[in-house]
């Protein structure tokens, strides 16, 4: 499904589905057991994540692509190049989504048909094993920081308005994890923050996370050497093997 508008700007479609599950959606929390849904071009290379509420933070039923897309594009870049197909960027909070859709075992491609386990434990491997190559990929999260003793923080991402609108909006960021720390992949996605972020207790693990930084965005990363989440990054820096994951609204 497209927005009715991007960046302020028309786009054709309309948003009717939404409206309706929108009547609905504040309990939305769980998978869905059987999706419904008509075809869609290339409906296998997209999973269905299930929209959900978290805090005042909600989003309808997506369409997540199984692969990356535009390596190499800077991060403004990548976000142009997303406007341009009907497309935007997860959030880090549809990410964390994401990321439990696949370790649960159970869901659905576009078209409403089952993905198979084997499937779905491979996407997860490209994503967070620690083995070559090089893997990376945008999230929609830029940070800002006031103060110099006490610093507070701001994310600023997109939602999805009830008119089909993609709005940028700056928040407030949740008690999060602030400092560096080597964390517990599950616990982090069991107890993620409303924003995506890990929350202040988040056991100690193999995942490496550093945290917020002034003007800077998020993404995720592994290699050989280690996975981790890092949300202090150049948007301007580039690579060829650091992408985007395309979403659209189902």
């Amino acid at each position: 499904m497209k927005f009715n508008t991007y960046f302020g700007k028309k786009v054709e479609g309309a948003y009717e589905k939404y409206l309706e599950e929108s009547k609905t959606a504040e309990n939305h929390t769980e998978l869905i057991e059987k999706p419904i849904t008509g075809k869609i071009q290339n409906g296998n290379e997209y999973l269905i994540l299930p929209g959900r509420k978290h805090g005042s933070y909600e989003y309808p039923d997506l369409l997540v692509s199984a692969k990356r897309s535009h390596n190499g594009e800077k991060w403004n870049q990548a976000h142009e190049s997303l406007k341009q197909e009907n497309s935007f960027m997860l959030t880090l909070r549809q990410y964390v989504d994401f990321l439990n859709l696949l370790k649960s075992g159970k869901a659905y491609d576009g078209n409403g048909k089952g993905i198979d386990k084997t499937r779905l434990d491979g996407i997860l491997d490209d994503i967070a094993t620690v083995r070559s190559p090089w893997r990376a990929e945008w999230l929609d999260a830029k940070f800002s920081s006031k103060g110099i003793v006490k610093k507070s923080y701001s994310i600023a991402y997109h939602k999805i308005t009830l008119n089909g609108d993609l709005e940028e909006v700056t928040e407030p960021l949740d008690d999060c994890l602030l400092s560096d720390k080597q964390i517990n992949l599950e616990d982090w996605l069991r107890k993620a923050t409303p924003h995506g972020l890990p929350a202040p207790d988040t056991s100690n693990g193999s995942l490496y996370y550093w945290p917020p930084a002034n003007r800077k965005v998020a993404r995720f990363w592994s290699y050989s050497g280690w996975a981790g989440l890092v949300c202090g990054r150049d948007p301007g820096g580039s690579d060829s093997s650091l992408g985007v994951r395309a979403a659209k609204i189902r």
